[in-house]
């Protein structure tokens, strides 16, 4: 590819974001937002922003039709699996670190 066309596709990218300034800031709890008003606030935001709100469908336990939404911000979303992984980190830890018996 010519690399002209390459500046005026990433010019043209640029152009088309809006500037992290100009968006509004989150000011309540996404999990309590209907869909509409996320999709409104996601409008204009990029994927790997870390205020651009992210749902997933979570399965509750014990039935077999009843689904939810879960919604948090992609900050939310990574501090929760950062937090996942260190539990599980510590766990493996503890466990090692246990005495084995060398009895048998």
């Amino acid at each position: 590819m010519p690399a002209s066309f390459l500046f005026a596709l990433a010019a043209t990218a640029a152009a088309a974001t809006t500037p992290a300034a100009n968006l509004p800031a989150l000011d309540k709890d996404p999990t309590a937002m209907s869909q509409s008003e996320i999709r409104a606030f996601n409008q204009g935001r990029s994927v790997n922003d870390p205020d651009f709100i992210r749902c997933r469908h979570g399965e509750e336990t014990g039935s077999l039709v009843h689904k939810s939404f879960i919604c948090h911000t992609m900050s939310q979303w990574a501090a929760m699996e950062r937090q996942g992984n260190q539990n599980a980190r510590d766990t493996y830890e503890a466990m090692t670190s246990k005495s084995i018996n060398q009895g048998n």
